[in-house]
């Protein structure tokens, strides 16, 4: 009986070490999925005045008006999102505000010297934009060499503008935002999408915009106007997505890295 009892009781203990060893072991980690260290929002906890005479507050970037601030105002920075601070203020709570009237230096996101360095000849790392735009992006279209990350509410257009256009095909919303297209092995950007906050009507104007010297295209066809690697900047393909085919206006600019065509 008691070898009985002694057995029973080294049984409950073996029993007892494995579920505790099962208990506190990380759970397997899949094949082919990243773990990644959280995400911290670029300039948390900053504090920050107003810089001009007035500006508004927004609900989100480019969104609807909740009130202004003044010359002098405090607020502390919950995350910045391009050029908008995302922030907390007495009367005001996870409210938006226009940087550049905060501090922060305007970016011209439609430009391609945001993206790529001209001397490194390559587009700037992953983490760049993440860190820019306090977003880890939306990893879509995934093919076995590449996938397109994806960064939306960004507030692209003018701080000024209340009013954003609206794009549907085959009623599905069309959302405006930037689309990096990743190589898998490398993790480096072969090419990105910048979508116009509103379609832009005219070539020039879209290059204008984008800060590019006006050239008439190399290339025109029912959807695109192409510029060859170097007309416009050095190593890199310039295309402008028209909205509608064979339309004068303007939906998106590509830019691509000539080597990886």
């Amino acid at each position: 009986m008691k070898k009985f009892i002694m057995g029973m009781m080294i049984g409950w203990g073996i029993g007892f070490l494995s579920c505790s060893s099962q208990a506190t072991k990380a759970p397997p980690v899949s094949e082919g999925v990243e773990m990644e260290a959280p995400l911290v929002p670029a300039d948390a906890g900053k504090v920050l005045a107003v810089q001009v005479k007035t500006e508004n507050v927004r609900r989100e970037p480019n969104g609807e008006r909740l009130g202004r601030l003044s010359r002098g105002d405090s607020i502390k920075v919950i995350r910045r999102v391009g050029n908008w601070v995302q922030f907390n203020h007495r009367k005001f709570k996870d409210a938006y505000i226009w940087g550049p009237s905060v501090g922060y230096t305007y970016q011209n996101l439609y430009s391609p010297y945001f993206y790529f360095d001209t001397t490194l000849q390559a587009f700037r790392d992953i983490s760049f934009f993440q860190n820019e735009f306090s977003q880890r992006g939306q990893r879509r279209q995934e093919t076995p060499g590449s996938y397109e990350l994806f960064f939306k509410d960004l507030g692209l257009g003018s701080h000024e503008s209340i009013i954003i256009d609206v794009v549907t095909e085959s009623e599905q919303l069309v959302e405006h935002g930037i689309t990096l297209f990743v190589n898998k092995n490398t993790r480096k950007i072969e090419k990105l999408r910048v979508d116009y906050f509103k379609p832009v009507q005219g070539f020039e104007n879209a290059l204008k915009k984008s800060e590019l010297p006006v050239v008439e295209p190399a290339e025109i066809n029912g959807g695109h106007l192409i510029w060859p690697a170097g007309k416009l900047v050095p190593h890199l393909i310039v295309d402008l997505e028209r909205k509608e085919w064979e339309s004068n206006w303007f939906s998106g600019i590509w830019y691509i890295l000539a080597a990886k065509l």
